[in-house]
């Protein structure tokens, strides 16, 4: 019997046995979580984000109450709406123009339906009203359009 071998396992085969299985384990779950972190931060290419965009020069226009059309004045909105510029000089001639402003701003408002107006981001009125100051602004152009307050009764 003193000829027999120990078959079985020893201590430091078990030992062995659980250190390379935890490196193991450490090498998978670190090359998963970091395949899994790199692809999702990476940005997609040639999409802009506008989160990353800086804002441009504000102007507030003001608040605005209308009629609505066809209501027969039972029915009206009131706004209060904030322009984006590409460049300072659009807020002087934003300033100058005032009264045209408000007026393009007034008969557009007031021509709405109230689909558009309960549409979410109301992004028909605000491409009209975009480009409907655009077309008397001269030294620049209003880039985006924002209701800070939008209210229908």
């Amino acid at each position: 019997m003193a000829d027999e071998k120990n078959v079985g396992l020893n201590f430091k085969k078990v030992i062995l046995l659980f250190v390379i299985m935890v490196v193991i384990t450490a090498v998978i779950s670190y090359a998963f979580f970091s395949f899994f972190m790199v692809r999702d931060m990476k940005p997609v290419s040639g999409v802009e984000t506008k989160n990353t965009k800086d804002l441009g020069p504000t102007f507030n226009l003001g608040e605005f109450v209308v009629n609505l059309s066809g209501s027969g004045g039972y029915q009206f909105i009131r706004a209060s709406i904030v322009v984006e510029v590409d460049e300072q000089t659009v807020i002087d001639e934003l300033e100058k123009r005032s009264p045209q402003i408000r007026d393009i701003i007034i008969l557009t408002l007031r021509d709405q339906q109230i689909k558009h107006i309960e549409e979410p981001g109301a992004r028909v009125i605000k491409d009209q009203l975009m480009s409907k100051i655009n077309q008397v602004l001269f030294s620049g152009e209003i880039i985006n359009v924002w209701f800070t307050q939008l209210v229908v009764q």
